[in-house]
């Protein structure tokens, strides 16, 4: 598994891409718990559009959305270029 940030992760299988996304919630008992969301995606390219797409809906301003992809770009090309 290749972890993105501390939110995102993915992996592929002999099919597909899995793009897991962590996110808190409450379990049935109504306490805090950490949950995983996963959707599947037939290649990179694709989850690479859709975290852009979910991050930069988060983005106020051009300047947000531009260091908001210089930043991914960045860590994207440090992750690489660890492996």
């Amino acid at each position: 598994m290749i972890a993105f940030n501390n939110k995102f992760s993915f992996e592929r299988d002999q099919y597909c891409w899995h793009l897991n996304e962590k996110y808190m919630g409450q379990d049935k008992d109504g306490k805090e718990k950490e949950f995983t969301k996963t959707t599947y995606h037939p290649n990179l390219k694709l989850i690479c559009r859709y975290l852009i797409d979910k991050e930069c809906g988060k983005c106020e301003s051009l300047e947000q959305v531009i260091a908001l992809l210089e930043s991914a770009e960045s860590l994207t090309e440090k992750e690489i270029a660890s492996k």
